[in-house]
């Protein structure tokens, strides 16, 4: 990479002559680092530290429990519930985002459309993008629904966090949702969104390919003169520390230099506290050097392209708090406590035993050890119970076992959440009535409240941000968009791109909770017809106002089965009428609505010779 011609890469000795960065640069990096200064300690420090309780909740999820303290003998079991919990947590909120039917998890709004035709569009060409806008580990493409399950379990362990860009990895380019580490993310913790940072590192040979990125104007994207510095930054370092090695004989293994790009959305302000930039990007490389920036918005939508959304929200805290922090330290306590009860078990079934060796024909036994069926040689005159003795080491008391179940029952509580409480699931036989309306009661408001705090917050937020990016890149040759949009109608799509990101197109995704809704209203109409129906006098009254057909509609409706499916078709009916003896078909008559076309009686009647009838 050294020799590509697309970068002149300074030799180490004249580092020294490369010009420094300008005053006003380094006004700008001192700034940028006091906001950062400023965000970890912020996010580090106080009561609610957010970086101590992530590191728990990730060491909670993966099992890794610090048993240094533990003998050799002690039990260091780990138990599943906590990654068993997040993961069919988020596996829930998956499935029924994507059990929302034909028109989907979301909807889109536009008041200046009074022909509904724009907002369709819209939606249709979102839908593109949703399908192709993830990558797996292995490079393939992944669609949203894969995107979204990563996303829920990230917010269940610390919060939901992406950027919205456009890669042109695919042809014709597609809109990426691409997953952040919440850790790498900082926000300006005064609510006055001063400043975001999201850090990113990356290998020194990517900056070869950044330096030659260029705008639509042919303008470079990034500052050359500075990456230029940062090279000859590095380039100095890798000699000196190659030096050093060669010197004390160790052996260089890689090659790899990595480089830590902090990525701001701020407004800068000066000693005096006056704005050099408003909210205005900026790249710096290892603290020091700011290859990119200031710089206005390069999206269209004047937004952050960062997503950044906890699942519980908290008053006067941006970070907010994840789903498994309630149930993880009683998953915690309850690990402990599973370990001792099996250590209590171990010493209650293998005791520990006093030995006299000298009363042995040959000590050497005693040092073998003890098992079912030994035979151990005493001397003559030497007693059994004086050689052997059995030491009381403790039992395994019901107070404890008590305990444990009483810990179990809370973390079902919190498996009941996704389970019961989400409607995803039909409880269990073993499940009774109570414990299934006790559920519903603890759970149900807080898995509605997580739900809409998913869709507001992250859903709504990151649609939108894909429509206006995809909208801002998208070509007007793309096939797939023009497929969706209509032959007719991409083209004004296109044409006007810049005043559809500037319209006032809404999208609501309301798919989780109105699924949630459903089954809350399903359950409670099943309780009201049982009682209707284990009372004959609420029975009669009920039939006199109730129409049963539309019972049944909103039945299959809450149930999400399309009742048309089930319906018996004009043909259907007609070949019955054929084949059934005439009473019954005289029965079913009525049932067909309108009279039958003479073709589909034909093609009844030869159905029906072909049967043999």
């Amino acid at each position: 990479m050294a020799s590509d011609p697309g970068l002149l890469v300074p030799d180490p000795s004249l580092v020294g002559q490369i010009a420094s960065a300008t005053p006003e640069d380094q006004q700008i990096v001192a700034a940028l680092e006091g906001y950062r200064a400023e965000a970890e300690q912020a996010r580090k420090g106080g009561p609610n530290s957010r970086d101590e309780k992530w590191a728990e909740n990730l060491d909670l999820y993966w099992g890794r429990y610090n048993f240094a303290d533990k003998a050799a003998w002690q039990s260091k079991e780990v138990m599943p519930e906590v990654s068993s919990f997040v993961d069919r947590f988020a596996a829930a909120l998956k499935e029924a985002l994507v059990a929302t039917g034909s028109e989907g998890f979301y909807s889109v709004n536009d008041p200046t459309d009074k022909e509904r035709d724009l907002a369709k569009a819209v939606k249709r060409v979102t839908d593109v993008w949703l399908s192709i806008c993830g990558r797996n580990q292995n490079g393939q493409i992944l669609s949203f629904p894969a995107v979204f399950e990563e996303q829920m379990k990230l917010g269940a362990i610390m919060a939901c966090s992406a950027v919205v860009t456009w890669k042109n990895d695919v042809k014709d380019g597609r809109v990426a949702l691409e997953a952040v580490d919440p850790r790498k993310v900082w926000i300006d913790h005064t609510y006055r969104n001063l400043y975001r940072l999201r850090r990113v590192e990356l290998d020194r040979h990517q900056l070869y390919a950044m330096a030659k990125q260029k705008d639509k104007k042919g303008k470079p994207l990034f500052n050359l003169p500075e990456i230029v510095r940062l090279l000859g930054h590095l380039t100095a370092e890798a000699t000196s520390e190659a030096e050093a090695l060669t010197g004390s004989g160790a052996h260089v293994s890689s090659s790899r230099a990595p480089v830590i790009l902090d990525e701001y959305m701020a407004t800068v302000l000066g000693p005096d506290g006056t704005p050099i930039t408003e909210r205005g990007l900026f790249v710096m490389a290892n603290g020091q050097f700011l290859i990119r920036g200031p710089e206005k918005n390069p999206f269209w939508h004047g937004q952050d392209w960062l997503v950044y959304a906890p699942l519980v929200t908290t008053p006067l805290s941006v970070y907010g708090r994840s789903y498994m922090e309630d149930f993880g330290s009683i998953a915690k306590t309850f690990n402990e406590l599973t370990n001792l009860i099996l250590d209590a078990v171990f010493t209650s079934a293998i005791k520990a035993f006093a030995v006299a060796p000298g009363m042995l024909v040959n000590p050497q036994q005693a040092a073998e050890g003890i098992w079912p069926s030994k035979m151990f040689l005493l001397e003559d005159g030497v007693r059994p119970q004086d050689f052997f003795a059995q030491l009381d080491m403790g039992g395994l008391p019901a107070e404890a076992v008590s305990v444990w179940q009483a810990l179990k029952r809370e973390m079902q509580e919190a498996a009941g959440v996704n389970e019961i409480g989400m409607g995803q699931f039909a409880p269990n036989s073993r499940t009774s009535a109570t414990e299934v309306v006790e559920t519903q009661q603890s759970s149900s408001a807080l898995v509605r409240s997580v739900a809409q705090t998913v869709e507001t917050r992250f859903l709504d937020v990151a649609l939108d941000l894909m429509w206006k990016t995809g909208i801002q890149h998208a070509k007007a040759g793309d096939r797939a968009l023009k497929d969706a949009a209509g032959s007719d109608l991409w083209p004004a799509l296109i044409g006007q791109r810049r005043e559809l990101a500037a319209r006032p197109i809404t999208f609501q995704a309301r798919g989780i909770s109105t699924l949630i809704r459903k089954s809350r209203m399903l359950q409670a109409l099943l309780r009201v017809l049982q009682i209707i129906g284990s009372n004959e006098l609420l029975l009669r009254e009920f039939l006199k106002v109730a129409d049963m057909q539309r019972l049944v509609e909103l039945l299959f409706e809450l149930s999400d089965i399309d009742l048309r499916k089930l319906q018996v078709s004009e043909r259907e009916a007609l070949i019955r009428q054929v084949t059934e003896p005439l009473g019954a078909a005289q029965e079913r008559a009525g049932s067909v609505k309108g009279p039958a076309s003479d073709a589909t009686k034909q093609e009844a009647g030869s159905i029906a010779a072909s049967m043999g009838v």
